[in-house]
């Protein structure tokens, strides 16, 4: 899957938040990143993408990824900051139920278990939300996410507030469901640190109307993409770098 965003256009109000964007993403074996301030509209892109929104002027175009010249409508899944279970539901129930309509009953529920399992809370599959931890939560969250039929997958930052153990583990369930299933995933984050791990491309936003500041595919070997490595620390520095810039 493929999106081709085109001299794309929107303001809230009389806020201009984008002017004459042009964007690319392409599916793969890791997600593409954006990174921004807050306030540059990293999530109202996400939500323009995804249909939340309507653009003011310009396009936003879906293609499979091996036909460029028939545009598609594909099917969405979002993952938000926060999980949104439903309390009164177990962690089975949460994943399976918006799946009933597309998979009936049965089906439904091995797929969810079958995510819940990826996410490694087979285990968990009959507790509720507040039996859990934070971080089990956010596994659910993406285990269901990923369950939805959909070849595109936003990911509105999914790793705040998380301390650094389980943020690292949900950044590694993320890498190895896109690596299984070559979906196109787009995630927000504000960290240099978390895009460098994770990204195949990464994109930074800066501040309102002024459109895309910094754009890198991200080539390198996977001890380079660790925390604290030398090649990481550097590419996190121009990132820092630029988004102090744009400060200016």
């Amino acid at each position: 899957m493929k999106i081709n965003i085109n001299n794309l256009s929107f303001s809230y109000n009389d806020e201009k938040i984008f002017e004459n964007l042009n964007a690319e993403f392409s599916g793969g074996d890791r997600p593409n990143i954006i990174l921004g301030t807050s306030g540059s509209g990293k999530t109202t892109l996400l939500k323009l993408m995804g249909g939340l929104l309507n653009p003011g002027k310009g396009s936003i175009e879906f293609f499979e990824q091996d036909n460029e010249k028939n545009p598609v409508m594909p099917k969405t899944s979002f993952m938000f900051q926060d999980p949104r279970l439903l309390p009164w539901l177990s962690l089975l129930d949460n994943v399976r139920i918006p799946l009933d309509k597309v998979f009936g009953r049965k089906e439904a529920a091995e797929r969810a278990k079958y995510y819940l399992s990826l996410a490694g809370l087979y285990d968990k599959i009959l507790s509720f939300p507040h039996e859990i931890s934070g971080g089990q939560a956010q596994r659910v969250s993406l285990a269901r996410a990923f369950a939805w039929p959909s070849p595109l997958l936003f990911l509105d930052e999914p790793f705040q507030s998380l301390d650094i153990p389980v943020k690292l583990n949900l950044m590694d369930l993320i890498l190895k469901l896109v690596s299984c299933e070559k979906r196109l995933v787009i995630a927000v984050t504000h960290d240099p640190r978390e895009a460098v791990y994770l990204g195949k491309t990464i994109l930074i936003l800066g501040r309102q109307g002024r459109g895309i500041i910094f754009e890198k595919n991200i080539d390198i070997k996977e001890k380079d993409r660790q925390y604290g490595s030398i090649l990481s620390l550097d590419l996190e520095k121009e990132m820092i770098e630029k988004l102090r810039e744009d400060l200016d």
